[in-house]
């Protein structure tokens, strides 16, 4: 067989043959891939950006800004009057600082409940998934059942007997909103059970609890990091949906959703009433998206299979 001598001159290295992913082939930490892979998504950097200047404005901003009071000489102003960017209500209560304070609860809220949510639908759905048998028969008929009933319904009811306070609300978004996590944990541990390092650790008596936190857990959390950047803006929503219904958190406590019924009673009175349902509903269209986008983005660091695209 004749072979083909390159000579090199020298300072010249050789090119590298095409069609090589150097990104997989390094020695690199898989969540250092994942990274990589998620600033490559400039609309997930961007979202990211977004959502960090904005918590960090509803953070700080109420307490740069003049205190919230009721002045109704500036009653019903339109944005960029009398000193007022956004405008005033029609008591004469600043806009941007309602928003921003709004901005505090509704983020709290859906921050919250998407804790809460991951923490019950990690251990169920990792339960139901490693046990199998009868755990898995009832988390799975509990899940069902949940999937085929309206969550605002539910939340209403929820919220008309327990009370509109901030920790009705988390407590009922997020034992509403767990089914959806606790599927895709399901269906990770179920693969993953039967791998050899699954059977080693049962072969040499590691306990089952060990086994599903050290082993079956720490591999189904792609899917859940993805589930909570996707649930906090759900939350946000159902949180927000409520309020403009009139039976979320409850008056004098200010939230997006109750800024944007308030709005809504006002659009009468004409441009006025417009700028005051804008904002609240810009915000949540803003931060549902910035999340959407940074879960979608996510959801493809995390997958094996973009590697290929």
């Amino acid at each position: 067989m004749a072979t083909t001598n390159v000579v090199l001159q020298p300072g010249v290295t050789p090119e590298a043959p095409t069609g090589v992913d150097f990104e997989t082939t390094a020695e690199v930490g898989f969540y250092q891939l994942v990274w990589r892979r998620f600033r490559k998504r400039k609309m997930a950097i961007g979202a990211l950006a977004v959502l960090a200047i904005l918590a960090l404005a509803c953070a700080i901003g109420p307490l740069l800004l003049p205190a919230e009071h009721v002045d109704p000489t500036h009653a019903d102003l339109g944005p960029f009057q009398a000193g007022h960017i956004l405008g005033t209500d029609d008591i004469g209560r600043d806009l941007l600082v309602r928003n921003l304070s709004g901005g505090r609860i509704s983020l709290a809220v859906g921050g919250l409940a998407m804790l809460l949510t991951i923490a019950i639908a990690t251990f169920l759905g990792a339960a139901s998934g490693f046990f199998g048998g009868v755990v898995d028969t009832i988390v799975s008929a509990v899940t069902n059942a949940l999937l085929s009933i309206p969550s605002i319904l539910i939340l209403v009811i929820f919220a008309k007997a327990f009370g509109q306070s901030i920790q009705t609300i988390v407590i009922g978004i997020a034992l509403l909103a767990w089914p959806y996590t606790a599927r895709i944990v399901r269906a990770v541990v179920l693969s993953v059970r039967e791998k050899e390092f699954v059977e080693a650790a049962k072969a040499l008596g590691t306990p089952r609890w060990r086994i599903m936190l050290r082993h079956l857990i720490p591999n189904a959390l792609g899917p859940i990091v993805v589930a909570a950047s996707l649930t906090i803006g759900a939350a946000i929503l159902l949180e927000s949906a409520l309020s403009f219904l009139g039976v979320g958190i409850g008056q004098p406590t200010a939230t997006w959703g109750s800024l944007l019924n308030q709005g809504y009673q006002q659009l009468n009175s004409g441009a006025v009433g417009f700028f005051y349902s804008l904002w609240p509903g810009l915000l949540i269209l803003v931060t549902v998206l910035s999340f959407n986008y940074i879960g979608d983005a996510l959801r493809d660091a995390f997958d094996p299979r973009s590697l290929e695209r």
